[in-house]
């Protein structure tokens, strides 16, 4: 009975219906996804030409001006949108299943986690290097979610949910780090109805935890390679923002995968016929070395 059904299985994946349609339906989401994709990532262009020609001008230094403009570009964009949408949840299929980031720009319904999503999209367009910091609250991690850019002069924390940074006594934008060892200090310079409960008591940047048993040996194998201090600080999940066009690169794979495997099984079942015209294909075999078929060459 078990033979029977794969057997059935085989017959019907190998047939061309079945192939015809799994090749229409990765055409398809090629194309879906690469639309999705360039419409995202032409958003996130516009928004970092937009943060370049307001910093051109400006007499500060050029990296902070542009990390503090998107700082401020994107509290503005998500603060006049979350009036709207915060007690209005959209429950489509998109948003559910992917959540691209240009849901957040649109609605900024996943609070600070959306904040920090469109501001680490348009650092990264940016090319400012970055990463999401998933910050301790009341002993849990990821009560709070923001934002660290790295700077010439080290990694500057920027929170999206309420436009702020900080500032060291030397007038430097101010770490994570910074702010964690100086809370009393730092705590002066937020504005008013911050959350106090975000104390700046921790901080991670991976969910190390998120996938048992493989992540947390990845953690372990990075720490051989990389060390605790850069495995520590590494943020996955501003790597993987862009998910259409992860989403397309890998259908696009499966797709390679696909034609190979067609042209792999149309090769080998012609292979006496194809010898015939093209020999070198086949260990430089001669043509007089090789059984011809005669209808073959009569219809040729």
């Amino acid at each position: 009975m078990r033979n029977n059904f794969f057997g059935l299985v085989r017959k019907v994946w190998q047939s061309r219906h079945t192939l015809f349609f799994v090749n229409g339906f990765l055409l398809a989401s090629l194309l879906y996804f690469y639309m999705e994709d360039s419409y995202e990532d032409q958003l996130f262009r516009a928004m970092a030409q937009y943060v370049k020609d307001k910093t051109a001008k400006q007499s500060s230094a050029a990296e902070e001006a542009v990390l503090l403009e998107s700082l401020h570009l994107t509290y503005h964009l998500g603060h006049e949108r979350a009036g709207i949408f915060s007690n209005n949840e959209i429950s489509a299929l998109k948003p559910s299943l992917i959540h691209p980031v240009t849901y957040d720009l649109m609605t900024t319904n996943g609070a600070c986690g959306s904040y920090s999503y469109i501001l680490s999209s348009l650092l990264n367009r940016l090319k400012i290097p970055n990463r999401i910091a998933q910050m301790k609250v009341n002993g849990m991690y990821g009560g709070h979610i923001l934002v660290e850019a790295k700077t010439a002069k080290g990694w500057a924390v920027l929170d999206g949910s309420f436009d702020l940074y900080f500032r060291k006594p030397d007038g430097n934008l101010a770490s994570f780090s910074d702010v964690e060892s100086n809370w009393n200090y730092y705590k002066k310079q937020v504005p008013g109805g911050y959350n106090n409960n975000y104390r700046y008591e921790g901080v991670r940047y991976t969910n190390w935890e998120k996938v048992p048993v493989l992540m947390p040996l990845a953690k372990n194998i990075l720490y051989l390679f990389i060390g605790k201090e850069r495995t520590d600080g590494l943020s996955f999940r501003s790597l993987f923002l862009r998910k259409f066009h992860i989403l397309f690169v890998t259908v696009g794979m499966l797709y390679l995968l696909l034609v190979f495997s067609v042209i792999r099984k149309y090769i080998r079942k012609n292979k006496q016929a194809i010898t015939l015209y093209f020999p070198v294909l086949f260990s430089g075999k001669r043509i007089s070395s090789v059984p011809v078929n005669h209808s073959i060459r009569k219809r040729a």
